[in-house]
């Protein structure tokens, strides 16, 4: 019945075959170009990463070879500004230190030459030369040509520097090459892997593609078969339909007259009888009303699982509907030792529902817990708002309790919780809960279930807000008097 409903959707819509090619078709010219667009995109970002990391490189080369040169330049500058034949003014030697100066932050701070740090020695050996033309500056900022002794600490002090960077400058340049090859090696190699993962990704799309096809073609037919399906559904439908109602018309007739004699012969009607006889017309009538409220469930519970139950709503207190749920269970408080407490808050709005299947769910709860509450306890009915602005009718037990997979059999039409002989009740059909529950789901609500072995059982019934009814009356400008009512917040 599902699968014919599904596919029978599929023909409402009108979803035809050559459409739905088409769309199949769309779809891989759509893949087809991802994937182009993909494999571009990621050549060129693989060319991109490759020019940025080999200029990055020589960055690095640059940035080490510049540092080299400025210090060369500036010893130089110092060896001429003693010579006495020299032009190069103390302006000219500071500009020359101040440059020498400029090529240090750049290696020490600079983002870019984050990774030139990593070089081993390097970074101690820049932080040491300037920390080196820290202590220069006063000597330099004050040299004079002919204070030899001052240019011979300041060449002392500089000229390890010169050498310990040349090495390092020829370490950089020796590193960056094989850098570059192996990176060079490295984007071939994920450009190979990229080739091959666009071609698995191409074969992947033509054989999806040509599956979707495959599965196009199949679904003409399972449309013809679900058509067919759909016709035998109706069929059975109304068979079962014909073989429900005259079941119960075949049936309901010939126990209304069993109940309704049995009833007389135990109450004596028309003269006393021996106590076994009494005793067995009690047995009849019960077991008469049993079978009846048996037809009666699986009439409702077919009617409900096939949508053909139709609420007559209406506007109703929830006192109401409780002290009339309360008073239908009175014959079983006669029956069994428990006591019903029932507690309604206040200020309850009124609800639109339909009241004979509300009563007849709140029925069934309080049954349910009666039956199987021990001797002397209490079954707690209350009606309260809920967190999500609705409206929860619960009833709650102290019976045995039911284990999580006792639960899911009992939600199941006709099943039926064994429970140990302490516990006496009468039989029921099975269909009690499954029938709340979809009652509940026609009223847009829902039945939950909490229970903990030993310790009772919580039903309750959970309205929505749309079915809420508030009410205020406007007496307006000329005094009419006119109600309003609004359903829901």
């Amino acid at each position: 019945m599902a699968i014919a409903h599904d596919f029978c959707e599929v023909d409402d819509k009108k979803i035809s075959m050559d459409r739905k090619l088409f769309l199949i078709i769309t779809l891989a010219l759509a893949l087809f170009s991802g994937i182009a667009i993909f494999t571009v995109t990621s050549f060129i970002s693989l060319t991109q990463r490759h020019d940025f990391e080999v200029n990055r490189a020589q960055s690095d080369i640059w940035v080490m070879s510049q540092l080299t040169l400025e210090l060369e330049r500036t010893m130089h500058a110092l060896h001429m500004y003693t010579q006495s034949d020299s032009t190069l003014t103390h302006k000219d030697l500071m500009l020359r230190y101040d440059l020498l100066w400029s090529r240090i932050p750049p290696i020490l701070n600079a983002n870019d030459t984050r990774h030139l740090r990593t070089f081993e020695n390097l970074n101690d050996t820049v932080i040491e030369l300037k920390d080196t033309l820290l202590w220069l500056d006063p000597i330099i900022e004050i040299l004079k040509p002919d204070d030899r002794a001052k240019m011979i600490e300041i060449q002392g002090a500089l000229v390890p520097f010169s050498s310990r960077l040349n090495k390092l400058a020829s370490l950089v340049v020796s590193n960056t090459n094989q850098f570059e090859e192996a990176y060079s090696q490295d984007v071939n190699e994920r450009t190979t892997k990229l080739e091959y993962s666009v071609a698995m990704i191409l074969g992947g799309a033509l054989l999806m593609v040509a599956l979707l096809v495959i599965e196009s073609l199949q679904i003409r037919k399972l449309l013809v078969h679900a058509k067919n399906a759909e016709h035998r559904a109706e069929e059975a439908s109304r068979a079962k339909s014909s073989f429900l109602a005259n079941m119960s018309h075949e049936l309901r007739t010939p126990l209304t007259g069993i109940i309704g004699f049995s009833g007389m012969m135990e109450q004596e009607t028309m003269g006393p009888l021996p106590p076994k006889y009494k005793e067995y017309a009690g047995d009849i009538e019960k077991s008469g009303k049993h079978l009846l409220d048996l037809i009666n469930d699986i009439l409702d519970l077919s009617k409900a699982e096939a949508n053909k139950i139709e609420l007559d709503a209406d506007i109703y207190a929830v006192e109401d509907i409780v002290d009339q749920s309360e008073r239908l269970v009175a014959g079983l408080l006669d029956t069994y030792s428990v006591h019903v407490v029932t507690e309604v808050s206040e200020k309850l709005p009124e609800i639109r529902v339909d009241r004979r299947r509300v009563v007849q769910c709140v029925v069934n709860l309080l049954s349910n817990a009666i039956k199987f509450s021990p001797d002397g306890s209490k079954v707690l009915l209350t009606a309260a708002p809920t967190k999500g602005g609705g409206l929860s009718i619960a009833v709650q037990d102290q019976g045995r309790g039911m284990s999580a997979d006792d639960l899911k059999i009992a939600m199941q039409p006709f099943g039926q919780i064994r429970h140990g002989p302490d516990v006496q009740h009468e039989p029921g059909t099975g269909l009690g809960l499954p029938l709340v529950k979809l009652m509940m789901e026609l009223h847009g609500g829902d039945l939950e279930m909490t229970s903990t072995l030993g310790q009772g059982t919580t039903a309750r019934l959970v309205f929505p807000a749309t079915i809420l009814v508030k009410r205020y009356r406007d007496n307006g400008s000329d005094d009419s008097g006119q109600s309003f009512i609004f359903a829901g917040r």
